[in-house]
C-alpha cells in the first residue's frame, strides 16, 4: 500500500509544480525537458540493473520507451498548460479520468472482470470530465482550444497508462522497472530536447539556471510516479482496474485541496460537481 500511497503524492506534486512554474517565470518547455533528463539519470542511479546497450535493445521491453516517451512529451506539456490556462482541477480530473482507458484495456487484455459498477463509473468519470472543464461565464478564455485541451489529456493520459500496464503485466520484469523508467524519459528528454533546440535558436527560448532547476524540482517526483505505480501493481494488493481507480481517486482529491491552498484556486458550483462527480465515480469502481 506504501507504493500506491507514494504515486498519489507524486503525481500530485507534479501537476502542482507544473502549475508553480506560471507564478515563478519558469519555461514550462524547458521544465519539462530538463524534467525528464533528471528522471532519467536519477532512475540509473538508484537501479540495481545496469545493461548494456547491445543487450538493452534486446529486451521484450525495447519498443516501450520510445513510444512511451513520444507520448510523455506531447501530454506533459499538454498538461502544464491545462493546468495553467485553465486550472490545476481541470487538469488533474482530465489526466485522472483517463483511468477509463487502462480500465477498459485490463478487462479486455488480462480479463479482469467488468461489472454493473465499473461501466457505471466509466460513464460518470466522463461527465466529471464536462463539468470541471467548464469555465465560469462559459466558454474558457483563450477560446475553443482551450476545450480541446482537456479532451487531448484525457485520451493522452489514458493511453500511457494502459502501456504502462501492459508493459509492466507482460513484458518489464519488477527488477527493470526503474531502467525501463529511465529509457521512457530519455526518449521524452531527446524529443523535448530537438524541440528546446530549435527554439533556443529561433530566439523563443533562452536557457536559464531558474529553468534547468525548475526541471529538477519536477524530475524527482516524475520518477516516482511512474515507479511507485509500476511497484504498486507489481504487489498484486488488488488487479489493475481497481488500483488505477484508487490511485487516481487520491491524486484528484489531492490535487483539489492543493490548488485552492497553494494557488487560490476559484471553483465554480460546475467545477466543485464536477470533482465531487469524479470521487463518486472512481468510488463506485473500487468499492461498489
Amino acid at each position: 500500500m506504501i507504493w500506491l500511497l507514494i504515486s498519489i503524492l507524486t503525481n500530485t506534486l507534479l501537476l502542482l509544480i507544473l502549475k508553480g512554474f506560471e507564478r515563478v517565470r519558469v519555461s514550462t518547455l524547458q521544465g519539462v525537458v530538463f524534467n525528464y533528463i533528471t528522471a532519467g539519470l536519477l532512475g540509473l542511479l538508484l537501479s540495481d540493473v545496469h545493461l548494456p546497450v547491445s543487450e538493452l535493445v534486446q529486451q521484450p521491453w525495447a519498443w516501450v520507451p520510445p513510444v512511451l516517451g513520444s507520448i510523455f512529451i506531447s501530454v506533459f506539456l499538454l498538461v502544464a498548460y491545462t493546468a495553467q490556462k485553465i486550472g490545476v482541477s481541470v487538469a488533474t480530473v482530465a489526466n485522472k479520468m483517463s483511468l477509463v482507458i487502462p480500465v477498459i484495456a485490463a478487462v479486455l487484455l488480462y480479463d479482469d472482470e467488468l461489472t454493473a459498477a465499473k461501466i457505471i463509473g466509466i460513464v460518470l468519470a466522463l461527465v466529471a470530465v464536462v463539468f470541471t472543464s467548464k469555465q465560469q461565464g462559459g466558454a474558457a478564455k483563450g477560446g475553443w482550444q482551450l476545450w480541446v485541451l482537456p479532451a487531448v489529456v484525457f485520451v493522452g493520459s489514458g493511453i500511457i497508462d494502459a502501456l504502462i500496464n501492459y508493459a509492466q503485466q507482460q513484458l518489464v520484469p519488477p527488477a527493470h522497472a526503474l531502467l525501463f523508467s529511465s529509457c521512457c524519459f530519455f526518449t521524452a528528454f531527446t524529443l523535448g530536447g530537438i524541440v528546446l533546440a530549435a527554439q533556443v535558436v529561433r530566439g523563443k527560448e533562452k536557457l536559464s539556471f531558474r529553468n534547468v532547476l525548475g526541471g529538477i524540482v519536477l524530475g524527482v517526483p516524475n520518477l516516482f510516479s511512474i515507479w511507485c505505480i509500476m511497484r504498486a501493481l507489481d504487489t498484486g494488493i488488488m488487479d489493475s482496474s481497481t488500483m488505477y481507480p484508487v490511485n487516481n481517486m487520491g491524486i484528484v482529491a489531492l490535487s483539489a485541496i492543493g490548488a485552492v491552498l497553494l494557488f487560490k484556486e476559484k471553483l465554480s458550483k460546475l467545477n466543485i460537481a464536477g470533482l465531487a462527480l469524479a470521487l463518486v465515480a472512481i468510488a463506485v469502481m473500487t468499492f461498489v
